[in-house]
């Protein structure tokens, strides 16, 4: 059930300190619900709270929000990325039965929503690119990797393979759970990641990954200037190479992004390209949950997504190629 702007503007006095004269619902997410607040001083504040614990969601989607205000705070303090400053968050459920948290309105809009000259266009992304590498550069303090954040999905782990391998097979339960794959079809998919887990082994250092790179969350002026990088609730601590797979998904990887990234990683070829075959593997079966869930209330989607995975893996299993 959707908050009333009254209910957010009372959560909104309950943490800031000021009187709201003007709240509206922002943006078109299906997931969290998003409020535009401006205040008397004519600050501006974006309040977003999380979906109810009944909505189905992935494994790591419940309460995701908990390990925001920690990533914000160290990329505002090690990193010139422009991300929002989380100015109050509520975690407990005293208020509303979800977590819910307020932050500073960047300018600009999602990428998703401006037209941009060729011109304007190559700087956007070459900016991305750099921001990007940013985001890569800030590590994890003890070396854990995974979902480490409070929401608490998983156990961290200390090597970036069981980490995967924990992911991964989490992702496989939810959609065995919802009875789109059988257990026959859950061993198999399970097993071929098994089988070639030892290509995971490459990965030493747990850097902060985005997880969710696509232009909704990028938001740019007209000039094509990056004022904002947000959505950081589905982040995820290991290999930069998961973080370029999702990128690559949502058609980000182009060569201004390289540039401005600073050097353009080779994962088509080799154990690389195993890798980054079960990272979109990853990515795409999320997408079975997402359509099966009140976001989208699609089957035939999520059996097609299933469909499109599983010719996938039994292409790979059949012949070592990667089709993808």
């Amino acid at each position: 059930m959707g908050l009333s702007k009254q209910e957010a503007g009372r959560l909104f006095r309950e943490k800031i300190n000021g009187t709201p004269k003007e709240i509206n619902p922002f943006g078109a997410g299906k997931f969290s619900e998003t409020f535009y607040i401006l205040d008397e001083k004519k600050h501006e504040y974006i309040m977003r709270t999380a979906p109810s614990d009944s909505l189905l969601q992935l494994f790591y989607e419940y309460r995701m929000m908990r390990q925001e205000p920690e990533i914000h705070e160290r990329l505002l303090n090690e990193t010139t990325v422009p991300v929002p400053r989380i100015l109050a968050h509520d975690f407990s459920r005293n208020l509303i039965d979800r977590d819910y948290l307020v932050m500073n309105k960047l300018p600009g809009k999602p990428l998703s929503e401006v037209s941009l000259s060729n011109e304007a266009f190559i700087k956007t992304f070459k900016e991305w690119g750099e921001y990007v590498r940013q985001i890569h550069s800030v590590t994890e303090p003890n070396n854990r990797f995974g979902y480490v954040g409070d929401h608490h999905p998983m156990e961290p782990q200390d090597n970036w393979k069981e980490a995967f391998r924990i992911m991964y097979r989490k992702m496989l339960d939810d959609i065995r759970n919802q009875g789109i794959y059988d257990s026959d079809i859950y061993k198999m998919a399970y097993q071929l990641l098994e089988d070639n887990l030892e290509v995971f082994n490459h990965c030493q250092t747990s850097r902060l990954c985005h997880g969710d790179l696509w232009v909704t969350n990028l938001l740019v002026d007209n000039t094509g200037r990056v004022t904002g990088l947000i959505d950081f609730d589905r982040a995820c601590w290991g290999d930069i190479e998961w973080d370029l797979a999702i990128a690559e998904y949502c058609g980000v990887t182009r060569p201004p992004f390289w540039e401005g990234y600073g050097e353009r990683i080779n994962t088509h070829t080799g154990d690389a390209n195993i890798r980054r075959m079960f990272y979109l593997l990853y990515e795409h079966q999320k997408y079975i949950i997402i359509s099966l869930s009140d976001r989208r209330k699609d089957p035939k989607g999520a059996r097609r997504y299933a469909q499109e995975s599983l010719d996938i893996m039994r292409q790979f299993k059949r012949t070592g190629h990667v089709l993808v």
